[in-house]
């Protein structure tokens, strides 16, 4: 049977996280991604590159823009934006990141992709008409959060809030390695968390950890396996386990390697154009249940913080 993604997809405006352990190709599966829904659908589209090593950033502004180093200094940077967000959300300067996750859906203003609001606007670099980047940016370019008393984890709030409240446009966020920002909640708007898998037990067993976390935030969560052509153990195992949620398997390309993939696509794109077809088959959730997620969340979060506190301390010997 033949599915109709163009159709099927007319009113659905996927919001994708890509996770995994670093080095193991997100950012590459990201791009592959970005430019075969490019090509696939005319639709507005943001990245958000939310790693801090920004390698998303460099290699779409060097393919889109031309830019080098310098240039990327000069990228809005989305951790820099709680004030402006508090503006937006016409929060009270007192209140706190937990009370706006606790506020129903309509009495919190939407983000849009297309065509942006003023704050998306502000935290995005255009890299064409209908393709916007935003950026968390690297602690290097802002030392004083060495000095700061709070976890760099609340620099994200902005984006996670952006990431579940967006609604009418295509967006993929390229997080950070590992399991960690799934337990800070970054990819809870999400309509599906991308986990991207390599060839190595480290790898394999990130993987299981970040399923298990995304899973439990209520997230469906597929994996894409990346240079696993060559099978060990382990990998057979974990494929096996999941085979029903393997989104795509990515060879090893000795020609590509060390280049831009954006400027050598076309070699790739039949690897992505069936990912892709798979994404767009699927059924969205509406804009209202994702954030009725993030409320579910944010009230559990709350019960465990209150169960913690009625609990005597004692030193574990």
């Amino acid at each position: 049977m033949t599915i109709n993604t163009v159709n099927a997809f007319s009113n659905q405006k996927p919001v994708i996280a890509l996770m995994g352990k670093g080095g193991t190709g997100k950012t590459f599966t990201s791009l592959g991604l970005i430019q075969s829904l490019r090509r696939k659908l005319d639709q507005a589209m943001i990245v958000a590159d939310a790693d801090t090593n920004r390698s998303l950033s460099r290699y779409l502004t060097a393919h889109y823009l031309g830019y080098g180093k310098e240039e990327l200094k000069q990228l809005p940077q989305i951790t820099l934006a709680e004030q402006d967000f508090y503006e937006f959300q016409q929060l009270d300067s007192k209140q706190l990141y937990r009370d706006f996750y606790g506020t129903p859906f309509n009495q919190v203003k939407n983000f849009s992709v297309e065509s942006p609001d003023s704050f998306t606007q502000k935290y995005i670099k255009s890299l064409d008409e209908k393709l916007g980047l935003m950026c968390v940016g690297t602690s290097a370019l802002h030392k004083e959060e060495l000095y700061s008393n709070r976890c760099s984890h609340a620099t994200l709030n902005p984006l996670k809030a952006w990431l579940a409240l967006s609604t009418n446009g295509i967006v993929i966020a390229d997080c950070g390695g590992g399991e960690d920002v799934g337990r800070f909640g970054l990819p809870i708007g999400a309509h599906m968390v991308i986990v991207v898998v390599a060839a190595t037990p480290d790898s394999i067993a990130i993987s299981e950890d970040i399923g298990a976390i995304v899973e439990e935030l209520g997230i469906p969560v597929v994996y894409v396996l990346n240079k696993c052509l060559n099978q060990f153990t382990e990998v057979e195992a974990f494929e096996a386990e999941h085979q029903d949620q393997i989104l795509g398997k990515i060879p090893s390309i000795g020609t590509i390697e060390g280049k831009n993939p954006l400027e050598v696509f076309d070699e790739i794109e039949h690897i992505f154009t069936p990912m892709v077809e798979k994404i767009l088959s699927r059924e969205f959730i509406s804009p209202e249940q994702r954030w009725e997620r993030v409320l579910r969340w944010q009230n559990k979060l709350q019960q465990q913080m209150e169960t913690k506190k009625s609990q005597p301390f004692s030193f574990v010997s």
